[in-house]
């Protein structure tokens, strides 16, 4: 089943400053997550991180869409088996 993805214009203001192979990894994986999403969840909101971007959307069954509500841009997460993210 296909959904169209529909970005409110506040969470397009910082989708248009992502790198466009970044984009590109969120609309794949939203658009594998509109399919798995059963038709029998409640609608509530969902949060798919990738990378550093956080993406809210919520799904419409109904009416075949996906809605992103929100998107954030967080700091990558330390991995500190590395080191990184600690001050030295």
């Amino acid at each position: 089943m296909s959904y169209c993805i529909q970005v409110h214009p506040e969470a397009g203001v910082l989708l248009r400053t992502l790198a466009p192979y970044a984009v590109l990894r969120l609309g794949r994986a939203l658009a594998d997550l509109a399919d798995t999403i059963g038709t029998a969840s409640e609608g509530g909101v969902h949060d798919l991180r990738i990378d550093d971007c956080v993406v809210r959307f919520v799904v419409d069954h109904a009416r075949r869409m996906l809605e992103v509500i929100h998107v954030e841009q967080r700091e990558p997460l330390a991995d500190p088996m590395y080191g990184l993210g600690s001050s030295r």
